[in-house]
């Protein structure tokens, strides 16, 4: 195989490779309740150590932006919650908890069916990104229950 062959073969493996890449993104939804916008970055069922119910668990990690004064409705999650704050600044209740500040760099917790209200973004000029890591079972399809929901 000569030179330019090499070269055509590897620049369209390049390209086949990114196309590959980008189909595998993670697509951005945004929430029915005109929330943040969530993209799920991983789900992946759990074989190893980590039960829920008794039974093998799943991890479901997202990625949740508020756009600039963005705000959450009240709502729940059926599973532990593990937040960490990516950029920006936002505050939060946390069940009867007084609401509290969070920056870039913060972690928090959610346990199971506790009460998560009052979320905004405090910032009104640039977004705010945090990383949720909710561990559940697997049949679990619905992470957010809306408080108008029981």
């Amino acid at each position: 195989m000569n030179l330019r062959s090499t070269l055509v073969l590897a620049t369209l493996a390049s390209v086949a490779l990114t196309v590959h890449v980008l189909a595998q993104q993670p697509e951005a939804v945004r929430s029915p309740t005109g929330g943040p916008t969530v993209r799920n970055l991983m789900a992946q069922n759990l074989e190893e150590h980590i039960r829920v119910n008794g039974e093998p668990g799943r991890l479901t990690m997202l990625e949740v932006t508020w756009e600039p004064g963005g705000e959450s409705p009240a709502h729940r999650h059926p599973c532990p919650t593990f937040v960490y704050v990516l950029e920006g600044e936002l505050e939060t209740r946390i069940g009867d908890g007084p609401v509290r500040q969070y920056r870039a760099g913060d972690t928090l917790y959610e346990p199971t069916m506790i009460l998560h209200a009052d979320t905004r973004n405090l910032s009104n000029t640039k977004p705010a990104r945090v990383l949720a890591i909710h561990i559940h079972d697997r049949e679990t399809k619905q992470l957010v229950i809306p408080e108008n929901q029981p």
